[in-house]
């Protein structure tokens, strides 16, 4: 490939000189402020002889060579970084070895993880990613996981009611199924897929990463639409340090949090735990949950090692729809939720090593011991043909599912290459059905192997080739592939990067689908995965010296062969699960953050869904199925802004959610076939009362709007909330 500009022949030269010529020159380490090595950062070196340049390694390391001597500065040519102030050293006679730190620009650029399983600067990897960092998860106050997700571009959310009622997550028009969940890096989702962002409340967590496109290529099954990775806080100083805050308000709401954090030479732990209840609006709609998040890791030169504990214990009351009929005032639903992870990583220079290992417990029961009586559905002037009946289960129903994972990587830079290969095993297991009955204990090993190719080209050119094949034990053997690539296309101080990826998605039957005995519902164990192709193009703009970044992406998704329940015999309503459904979201995702002053932040995103079901596989005609009709639940139109401002003692934020019309049905022969959109702001204030305290009053749906996410379930009114929050540091 030509080399077209003076950097690209730099770093050509420099790669393919002999090291007889590297005997005078830099080398050192470049990381983030938090400490995360940035690998495939070009780093340039300006001074006598011209600019020198060279990538950063796994690690972050890097070398130049062959300089002649004299005063030399260092910079960073990616956008949203910077060496600040830029340094400047004396190369003489002997190798100078130094450790730099990137400075992050008025909009920062993310380091994250999980879009090629390993450091990446975002702007380098071709694949649409959001980070919500620390200092945003801190700032928004969110009473839920699902509140901060609903503000990331492509993501919609649909909660049955108040906090810690079901919530279901879609990205682009995939299901609720189609997003792998992970924990640091530890996967999480019950086997077929689904998982409840409900009763997730944010707890010492250091960031949550959001990447949009299919990416089996990396993490096999699930993946189909993206992944969401939530990633427990590190200690990042040797300053010991404790913070705890309680706050209470609407809704008898009270929640309690506290936690420490430490350093001491190469070791670091946290460990923080929460209690939080409340009535909510709707009868039995109660909530409690105590949650604990812990980790510890050591640092050596060459050897880093780390756990994680966290788990939960939840309970909440479920009235059903109350929109249409009478509360059910003793159903119930209780989890727990455990996931233990041990990471290993070993390496200096070129190659690195990484173990992981990890395991991951959803044990659930639905309760409802009993018997409410029939009603008759009724909304506004509508009123269902026929009654409903309670069926009551005093011994409940029981979900308990687990995967033991564990997994190797390898990660070697060869040139401008950043090669990535590695190898998954994860062992599914369960014990499913109504406890007055026998359960359905079903067993699932499943593997893969994976490769990934991270390239520079010229320096500006930065392309990601990667493909994973998959054995998995419902369906077998297949592969998917994966390609990105991001363009710099201009630099300076208004750097515009161009992106496109395209990728594969598969996910595995759920256990009922696979091995279900039940007459009604009989697993198929020849069931194919679910498929999915996944397109994007996009543009980011940043201007104003990185006070300003915009982009735009748009994207085409294809899910098929979609399992569905499927009746065999209408005579005895026989049913079991078969290959059924295809369908589309495409559309445009618009985002913007701009800092015009450093007390003042602002945000915004749009997106525009167009979804549809190309093949129905609904067994019984349901018309919110049909083929033609939008996705259930997933809007055309969505939008949110933010604004934050602090100045000295007091900081005030505020965010507007707009969500509009979607698809939805009530399920009770209403004929309810949409749903109305709505706004919500959600607005709260801080005042330092002295350097560790701090009085925080947090508004959500400010406005006090009626609207349902999910037809029948009532969302939160207004919900006010006061409270006091201490940090030994205050700026952790």
């Amino acid at each position: 490939m030509r080399l077209r500009t003076p950097l690209g022949a730099c770093l050509a030269l420099l790669l393919a000189a002999p090291a007889a010529r590297a005997q005078v020159g830099l080398s050192g380490v470049v990381r983030t402020p938090e400490g995360m090595a940035v690998p495939q950062l070009v780093l340039v070196v300006e001074g006598p002889g011209g600019p020198h340049a060279a990538l950063t390694g796994p690690d972050g390391a890097f070398r130049v060579g062959g300089l002649a001597p004299g005063r030399y500065t260092l910079r960073v040519d990616t956008p949203g970084f910077r060496l600040s102030p830029a340094p400047e050293v004396d190369v003489a006679g002997a190798g100078i070895r130094l450790a730099l730190t990137l400075s992050p620009a008025p909009v920062r650029e993310h380091v994250l993880v999980t879009a090629t399983r390993g450091e990446a600067a975002l702007s380098t990897v071709g694949v649409n990613a959001t980070v919500i960092d620390g200092e945003r998860l801190a700032e928004r106050e969110a009473s839920t996981l699902a509140s901060l997700l609903q503000e990331v571009p492509g993501v919609a959310v649909a909660r049955a009611g108040g906090i810690g009622l079901q919530a279901s997550l879609f990205i682009r028009g995939g299901d609720s199924n189609a997003v792998r969940v992970l924990v640091d890096g530890i996967p999480v989702n019950e086997p077929g897929g689904e998982y409840n962002f409900g009763p997730e409340i944010p707890l010492e967590l250091e960031r949550v990463e959001v990447v949009r496109g299919a990416a089996s290529s990396l993490y096999g099954t699930d993946a189909l639409a993206g992944v969401v990775h939530l990633i427990t806080r590190q200690a990042t100083d040797g300053a010991a340090a404790v913070h705890g805050e309680a706050e209470g308000g609407r809704f008898d709401t009270f929640r309690a949090e506290a936690g420490a954090s430490g350093r001491a030479g190469r070791f670091q732990w946290t460990a923080g735990g929460l209690r939080l209840q409340t009535e909510n609006q709707e009868p039995n709609s109660a909530f409690r949950q105590n949650a604990a998040a812990a980790s510890g890791g050591f640092q050596g030169e060459r050897t880093a090692a780390r756990v994680v504990l966290r788990g939960d214990d939840t309970a909440v009351g479920t009235p059903g729809q109350t929109a249409f009929g009478r509360p059910d005032l003793d159903a119930s639903f209780e989890r727990k939720a455990a996931v233990a992870a041990a990471h290993v990583r070993h390496g200096a220079g070129p190659v690195a090593h990484h173990l992981r290992a990890g395991y991951a417990r959803m044990d659930w029961v639905s309760l409802n011991p009993l018997d409410s009586g029939a009603y008759t559905p009724r909304w506004r002037d509508r009123v269902a043909s026929f009654d409903f009946f309670d069926v009551p289960d005093p011994a409940g129903f029981q979900h308990d599912t687990a995967r033991v994972s564990a997994g190797y990587q390898i990660e070697a830079q060869k040139g401008a290459h950043l090669l990535t290969g590695g190898v998954d095993v994860e062992r599914e297991t369960g014990a499913l059905g109504s406890r007055s009955q026998p359960l359905l204990t079903p067993r699932r090993t499943n593997a893969g192997v994976y490769v990934q190719d991270r390239v520079v080209v010229g320096s500006r050119l930065f392309a990601t080739l990667g493909a994973r094949l998959e054995r998995n034990a419902s369906f077998g053997t297949t592969a998917v592939p994966r390609a990105a690539i991001a363009l710099r296309a201009r630099g300076g101080d208004a750097p515009l990067t161009l992106r496109a990826s395209a990728g594969a998605g598969v996910k595995e039957p759920s256990f009922f689908e696979s091995f279900g005995v039940s007459f009604y519902a009989q697993g198929n164990p020849g069931l194919r995965p679910e498929r999915s192709r996944t397109f994007d193009l996009g543009v980011e703009q940043r201007l104003f010296a990185d006070r300003l970044r915009a982009e735009a992406t748009a994207f085409h998704h294809e899910y098929r062969d979609q399992i569905a329940y499927h009746v065999v015999d209408p005579a005895t309503f026989q049913g079991s699960w078969t290959n059924l459904g295809r369908t589309r979201g495409r559309g445009l995702e618009l985002s913007a953050e701009a800092t015009p002053a450093r007390a003042l932040r602002l945000a915004a995103q749009y997106t525009l869904l167009a979804g549809e079901v190309l093949e129905s596989g609904d067994a019984f005609a349901n018309p919110v199925y049909a083929t033609g009709r939008s996705l259930l639940r997933r809007p055309r139109h969505q939008a949110t802004f933010s604004a934050r401002w602090r100045a000295g003692r007091v900081a005030f934020g505020a965010d507007l959610v707009i969500v509009g019309r979607r698809g939805d049905s009530d399920f009770l022969g209403l004929g309810l076939e949409g749903n109305e959109g709505y706004r919500r702001l959600d607005a709260r204030a801080r005042l330092r009362l002295s350097r560790a305290l701090e009085a925080v009053v947090v508004g959500e749906n400010v406005f006090d709007r009626r609207y349902q996410e999910v037809l029948g379930y009532p969302a939160l009114g207004r919900s006010v909330r006061v409270g006091l929050r201490y940090r030994s540091d205050p700026n952790p």
